[in-house]
């Protein structure tokens, strides 16, 4: 059985998901514009292979002061967000849905719901 592998950050989405939670979340932080620097940077070391992975999520996540509230907002958001080309063909990923993966190094209480 061939699978439809898709990555979820600005490829069905058109944005990265924890940069538009950064911009929800830290909204109305006095730092905001030095914390969004941090963030950046922290994901341009992990991409660089100077950061692990898993380091590097932890520190962002860590920076941004998230919580339920904001994963709300930012659901709605992603889903404005969808790329077009799958916004395009949504008969065809209905009708393929069991051969479709949706990979991403994010978190599926925001993934999911946009989706789906």
């Amino acid at each position: 059985m061939d699978h439809f592998i898709i990555d979820f950050d600005s490829t069905f989405t058109q944005v990265e998901a924890l940069d538009e939670l950064a911009r929800i979340s830290l909204k109305t932080h006095p730092d905001r514009e030095k914390i969004y620097k941090e963030i950046e940077d922290l994901t341009n070391l992990a991409m660089e292979g100077k950061l692990s992975f898993s380091q590097s999520l932890e520190a962002r996540v860590k920076l941004l002061q998230a919580n339920r509230d904001h994963l709300k907002l930012l659901v709605t958001h992603l889903k404005k967000k969808v790329s077009t080309s799958f916004s395009r063909n949504t008969i065809f990923f209905k009708n393929h849905q069991d051969e479709v993966l949706i990979v991403s190094g994010g978190f599926k209480e925001f993934i999911t719901p946009v989706v789906t």
